[in-house]
C-alpha cells in the first residue's frame, strides 16, 4: 500500500464527510499524483502532491500560502488535520 493510500484511509476514518479526489489527467503519462482534499464545511481545498504517492508529500490550501513538506504518512495526517480543521 502507498503512503497515499494509507493516508487517504486514516482521514476518512477520521472524518468521513472530507471528500478526496485525484487529480484527472488529459494524457495518459501525464502526472497524476496530486490528491484534493476538501471538508464540506470550509470552502478551502488542500492538496497533497507526490509523484508516486509515497513520502515526501508537499502540502498545500488555497487558505494560506504558507506551503508543507510531509516526510511520512504521521506528519502528513498532522498537517492535514490542521488545514482542514479536524477536532483534535
Amino acid at each position: 500500500m502507498r503512503d497515499i493510500d494509507q493516508i487517504i484511509h486514516l482521514i476518512t476514518e477520521l472524518a468521513p464527510v472530507v471528500t478526496i479526489q485525484q487529480l484527472k489527467v488529459a494524457h495518459l503519462g501525464d502526472d497524476d499524483g496530486i490528491w484534493f482534499f476538501v471538508h464540506p464545511d470550509s470552502s478551502f481545498e488542500v492538496q497533497v502532491e507526490s509523484t508516486k504517492g509515497i513520502a515526501p508529500f508537499l502540502i498545500e490550501t488555497d487558505e494560506t500560502t504558507m506551503r508543507y513538506t510531509a516526510d511520512s504518512v504521521e506528519e502528513s495526517i498532522e498537517i492535514l488535520r490542521n488545514l482542514l480543521h479536524l477536532a483534535t
